[in-house]
């Protein structure tokens, strides 16, 4: 227990850390190989001993990835021009780092009793908040944050972090494992730090981040009365963050030929089109190792000359999670990421079978942002996404626990303990 929760706090906090420790960049993505040789220990620990290892939802995950992997290696071994051997296997396993640290975690950490760390993550949380709004009006009279950028007529902030973007997924993090915490406990959400993290949102000034905790803030108000979701209150919250991020999607994908993302968006389709069925190959189009290595397919494409995708200034050239997919991996390759988006989600969904939709909805939340934000920013693909698997474990863990024992969420037989209600 206290082994997973140091790993998460490190984690949490390590776009903060690296400012101060610098090695500390490159913890998120050590800890995917960690997870993967603590997974390995358990397997073989287990078979010495005649368990059963591997479920048969885990035979489809492990299928899948080994069919992503000949589709990535294909174009790779046919084409003549590729990236540089290590960089295929890093983005390979960046493109599957979110799998990595989900399925070796719950293997690995299966079973742990994470109850007694609710009132310290209450406490943990809390304290950031303040932090933050104490940081902020301390910047107004005596200014030493550093601005991000101008949103809304007001300077943006990161609090620290490397990116507004990180920071604001701390935010929503911390929220949703508060109001998880008050519907196992079934009581009042605490609405007064619900809409103190918003504010803190507003000052990050991400408007798919802002969109998001919108409809959060509305689940949030309206979730604890519901006993059975309606499918259309879904299709209310999709409408609500439409309506709001509608402005960017329109620029950053279907607005004009300038803008980075959008190219990037369409470019990809048009190389997964050429290269049918398969994409460009690992490390080609979208991704780190395209950047770093820069890669022949942006001159081909006309994007050489792009502000941000230019050789000599390549920072806007991995904006596009599915950019990176589609045009690497082929159209292929994205039905596969999507097969194991579902597998994820469903194994979180059974897993967790007896306990009521709406707090299985709260559990899947961070995975659920990173994917649908996952057109124009790269949660998916950069760091920030172990922090997003690592707050599913441990939501999942601490249901996992109000299970086997009804002290976290109170009464036994209350309307927690109902799967009727989708």
């Amino acid at each position: 227990m206290l082994f997973f929760m140091i790993l998460f706090i490190l984690v949490l906090f390590s776009g903060l850390l690296q400012n101060i420790i610098p090695v500390m960049g490159t913890i998120n993505n050590l800890i995917g190989f960690l997870f993967m040789g603590l997974a390995l220990y358990k397997v073989f620990y287990q078979n010495a001993r005649g368990r059963k290892t591997i479920t048969r939802t885990g035979i489809w995950v492990i299928l899948t990835v080994i069919v992503l992997f000949m589709i990535a290696l294909i174009p790779n071994l046919a084409l003549h021009e590729h990236n540089l051997l290590k960089e295929q296997v890093i983005t390979f396993y960046g493109d599957i780092k979110f799998l990595i640290i989900f399925f070796c975690g719950k293997y690995f950490f299966g079973g742990i009793d994470l109850r007694v760390t609710v009132l310290w993550m209450k406490r943990i949380s809390l304290l950031f908040t303040i932090s933050c709004f104490l940081a902020y009006g301390l910047n107004l009279v005596v200014p030493f944050l550093d601005s991000f950028d101008t949103r809304f007529g007001i300077h943006t902030y990161s609090f620290g972090f490397g990116h507004p973007a990180q920071f604001a997924l701390v935010v929503i993090i911390f929220s949703a494992i508060r109001f998880l915490f008050a519907l196992l406990e079934k009581t009042t959400p605490p609405y007064v730090y619900l809409i103190s993290n918003f504010v803190l949102i507003f000052i990050a000034g991400r408007s798919t981040s802002i969109g998001f905790y919108i409809c959060f803030l509305i689940l949030a108000f309206v979730l604890p009365y519901l006993k059975r979701i309606p499918f259309s209150f879904a299709g209310i919250l999709g409408a609500v963050f439409i309506w709001f991020a509608w402005d960017r999607i329109m620029n950053q994908i279907f607005g004009s030929t300038g803008e980075a993302r959008g190219l990037l968006l369409r470019t990809s389709i048009q190389i997964a089109k050429e290269h049918f069925p398969f994409g460009a190959g690992l490390g080609m189009f979208g991704s780190h190792a395209a950047r770093v290595h820069y890669s022949p397919l942006f001159a081909r494409y006309n994007l050489d000359s792009v502000w941000g995708l230019s050789p000599n200034n390549p920072q806007f050239a991995t904006d596009s999670y599915w950019a990176m997919i589609i045009g690497e991996l082929g159209f292929l390759g994205a039905i596969c990421m999507l097969i194991l988006f579902g597998l994820t989600i469903g194994v979180i969904w059974v897993g967790l079978k007896n306990l009521k939709s709406k707090i299985k909805m709260i559990v899947v939340l961070p995975f659920f942002y990173a994917i649908i934000t996952s057109p124009i920013d790269t949660i998916m693909a950069s760091k920030s996404i172990v922090i997003v698997m690592f707050a599913v474990l441990y939501m999942f863990f601490i249901c996992e626990n109000s299970l086997e024992n009804t002290s976290l969420c109170g009464d036994e037989g209350g309307d927690v303990y109902d799967d009727r209600d989708f």
